[in-house]
């Protein structure tokens, strides 16, 4: 979802239809409990992708009120868009702090800083109903519809998630793949960017977000996920320059940690690890007190 990413208190409200063409690749379906989140979140994940409004994102950490995880943005040196972005994890347990708490881990295009374009994006949902979580794979193209399963997963499963822009069809490939002996599943929507509204590609992200209920500025109460490490984190520039989060020479990285107050934090970052590749880092929930 876009964001009202990072710095400042103007809050986007944005109203998403519901609006798909769902092109599943080997996709299990889902189970009954699991169908039922599904229909209940499309009224609530169009979940505004509030963003706060950012002049600039600062190569430290940002702030944003519903968002954790890393952004890069294109440098100066390259025409300012990527083409590629990808990362695997393991679908982390979650705990129901509050009885419809919700976080997403995806990757994605777009969003940050805030304006009016799409979000492109692809990743795994863990969503408390009554207090019960129930885990899907899921993508989104904001803001043209809400959050989407595809497929359910399950605490301990191998995901890898991609989004990758074709210049020749113009679309989107968004891929979400579970590698788990006996949960292999993998699913692959196509989509073109939604009328009216443009994909420039200036920003990649990984991200821990908790979506918002529909057209508000109210976030869902944030899954308790403790810490999950989002790894083989890579992007690809419109010039074909492949690399990790941290690349200096072809584009800039910045932390992003979600805030609650302007001050205090709910999800926090760790610095990029695998140094010098800054392919891998930890992002960490924070208990409220």
């Amino acid at each position: 979802m876009r964001q009202d990413r990072g710095w400042g208190p103007t809050i986007v409200l944005c109203v998403a239809v519901l609006l798909a063409a769902v092109v599943v690749v080997v996709a299990k379906p889902l189970t009954a409990a699991a169908a039922s989140t599904r229909a209940r979140a499309h009224p609530h994940a169009a979940a505004i992708r509030a963003a706060r409004k950012v002049a600039q994102v600062a190569p430290a950490v940002a702030t944003s009120p519903n968002w954790s995880g890393y952004v890069v943005y294109a440098a100066s040196v390259n025409d300012g868009s990527f083409n590629q972005v990808s990362a695997s994890w393991t679908e982390p347990t979650v705990t129901c702090p509050h009885k419809n708490a919700w976080t997403l881990f995806w990757v994605g295009f777009d969003g940050w800083p805030a304006s009016d374009r799409a979000v492109e994006q692809g990743g795994t949902s863990a969503q408390c109903t009554n207090g019960v979580p129930h885990y899907s794979a899921f993508y989104e193209m904001w803001p043209t519809m809400a959050v989407m399963p595809i497929f359910t997963v399950y605490p301990g499963d191998q995901i890898e998630a991609s989004v990758v822009f074709s210049t020749d069809t113009q679309q989107f490939q968004i891929t979400v793949t579970d590698s788990t002996p006996g949960h292999e599943n993998v699913a692959t929507e196509f989509e073109a960017c939604p009328e009216g509204v443009t994909c420039e590609r200036t920003s990649a992200e990984w991200v821990a977000e908790s979506p918002a209920h529909f057209n508000t500025n109210k976030w869902f109460p944030l899954a308790d996920y403790g810490t999950m490490d989002f790894t083989s984190a890579t992007v690809t520039n419109a010039q074909g320059e492949s690399g990790p989060i941290s690349f200096p020479s072809q584009w800039e990285d910045s932390g992003i940690e979600r805030v609650a107050g302007g001050t205090k934090a709910l999800a926090k970052v760790s610095t990029l690890e695998n140094s010098p590749l800054g392919s891998t880092f930890a992002d960490t929930f924070q208990l409220r007190k």
